[in-house]
């Protein structure tokens, strides 16, 4: 499970970037989370892309491109980033995606910048209710349909 927000000059990225860098992201955080990067995992995996005029993004004093700002949200439970370390790679792990896909040139104020927003126990819900996040491992690594619909009853307490 990966929410990610991208905020980006408009014009930045066209559509194919955007899905390849999405890609990437959801691979990357998966890898943090411990999670099978599944077409099932893929299902709860969201990238949003906010673009903006370059009017709307201020830097007194910009260095490199201007055009090539970026700020990542990485919003994640606790249960699935629960330690610093994990919080720290996964910073880790969003820049070298973002330096990698934008290439090494200098990036203004030396970014990219990555924010890491791990939300507390019971404080993140689905159609009204809290997930049980080790039952969304299990529905993620699931090899049938059965093991998955049995690791969903789990996830929201239909068992």
């Amino acid at each position: 499970m990966v929410f990610v927000r991208v905020h980006v000059m408009k014009n930045r990225l066209d559509s194919k970037q955007k899905s390849e860098l999405g890609d990437k992201l959801i691979a990357a955080i998966a890898e943090v989370e411990k999670l099978r990067n599944t077409a099932r995992h893929q299902q709860t995996s969201w990238v949003q892309y906010y673009e903006f005029d370059p009017d709307n993004w201020y830097n007194p004093n910009p260095l490199g491109d201007p055009s090539a700002q970026w700020q990542i949200d990485v919003i994640a439970p606790r249960k699935l980033l629960p330690t610093p370390e994990e919080t720290k790679l996964a910073v880790e792990k969003v820049n070298s995606v973002i330096r990698a896909f934008s290439g090494e040139g200098m990036l203004p104020a030396r970014g990219p910048w990555v924010h890491v927003y791990v939300i507390p126990d019971m404080g993140w819900g689905m159609d009204g209710k809290i997930p049980n996040w080790d039952g969304w491992r299990a529905y993620f690594e699931a090899d049938t349909e059965e093991e998955a619909e049995r690791a969903r009853a789990v996830i929201f307490g239909d068992e």
